[in-house]
């Protein structure tokens, strides 16, 4: 579990204005890292367990359909990516 905190919290320094720093502020590091993945975790298991119940719902004569649609996200340069 250490090794992932601190794995974890490493990538999100590196991933922001404060890796300019010589020496990081772990602590702001790892809220950043629960800021960034916190969320995006959540949602994943939200789904995960929507299509797991989607059968039960679907016997219930209720339908859910779930698509994905990712828009304009901005890459490492700041310019803006489609997906085609």
């Amino acid at each position: 579990m250490s090794l992932i905190s601190y794995v974890l919290a490493h990538w999100a320094q590196l991933q922001t204005a404060i890796a300019k720093t010589n020496l990081p502020d772990w602590g702001e590091a790892a809220a950043i890292a629960f800021q960034t993945i916190f969320p995006q975790l959540v949602v994943l298991l939200l789904l995960q367990d929507i299509e797991r119940l989607r059968e039960l719902a679907l016997s219930q004569g209720i339908d859910i359909q779930i698509s994905r649609c990712k828009i304009g996200a901005s890459d490492r340069r700041g310019e803006r990516s489609r997906e085609i």
